[in-house]
């Protein structure tokens, strides 16, 4: 898990954010960091283009990986240049095995989203990668605050619990377990073992607790969920997205409105 980072980049200054954030976590994890600048001829009016247009679109591309590189000195990076929609290229690259963990920023502006839609989950819905959304800066989840570990499906699978343990020990963290909703199986007694298993798992060195809140109609996934994040000082949110624990709802929610970076577990 997280072992081998891919970074979508371009020379929007809101992806800022996520490329600060890939290079932290390459530096914290000690993993390869793969920079990718996809262009798509269907958006640049360039399909029919001569060679020496489509040519001048990808010496942009090799410009802005170049400018990254030459920036970034505390991590190795590995360029490449691409061409095709960016989604359907992010989903091969994964699918080849380039990578296996996304880093995401806000391609388009909140004006432009509302008329054309999220990029970010049009990427998230096209490739079952593990995923980091980074909105603005913010620093890694580590020691003295807790990973907020988020879901409204009925339980969170031996596979999710897994995963989840593996993300606190790689970040050496506490954890936080909150479910939105009343739905889940067992209600606390559920969340309750998972609870006992993670803390058994992880040993006394990590503190794991748990929370549920309803919904209402005047507590959204989103309300909820970021103020938890204020009262438990929670550096990230991890949405375990395995086997219906969280819904397309909650996704939507806190991929686009989560105070703090977003990490999606598939």
């Amino acid at each position: 898990m997280f072992d081998k980072l891919l970074l979508p980049i371009d020379p929007s200054k809101r992806l800022r954010p996520a490329r600060n954030y890939a290079i932290a976590l390459a530096q914290r994890l000690s993993v390869p960091l793969i920079a990718t600048y996809v262009s798509n001829p269907t958006k640049t009016g360039t399909v029919t283009a001569s060679k020496e247009s489509r040519r001048g679109f990808e010496a942009l591309g090799k410009r802005q990986l170049d400018q990254f590189i030459e920036e970034t000195t505390d991590v190795k990076i590995k360029p490449l240049l691409k061409s095709g929609k960016r989604r359907k290229v992010l989903a091969q690259l994964i699918d080849e095995g380039v990578a296996d963990t996304l880093v995401l920023g806000p391609f388009r502006s909140v004006l432009t989203r509302l008329f054309t839609g999220s990029e970010v989950e049009r990427i998230l819905d096209s490739e079952s990668s593990h995923a980091f959304v980074v909105r603005k800066e913010h620093p890694l989840p580590g020691s003295g605050s807790p990973a907020l570990v988020v879901f409204d499906g009925p339980i969170l699978s031996e596979k999710a619990l897994k995963m989840v343990e593996e993300f606190s020990r790689k970040f050496k963290c506490d954890l936080e377990l909150l479910h939105i909703g009343d739905e889940i199986l067992g209600e606390a007694e559920a969340i309750d073992k998972a609870v006992e298993q993670l803390r058994n798992n992880l040993g006394g060195d990590y503190h794991v607790t748990s929370t549920i809140i309803p919904l209402s109609f005047f507590k959204t996934r989103r309300g909820i969920t970021n103020s938890v994040i204020d009262s438990e000082g929670a550096r990230i949110v991890i949405l375990p997205d395995i086997e219906d624990a969280v819904s397309d709802i909650l996704l939507h929610q806190l991929v686009l409105s989560a105070s703090v970076p977003v990490c999606v577990l598939r």
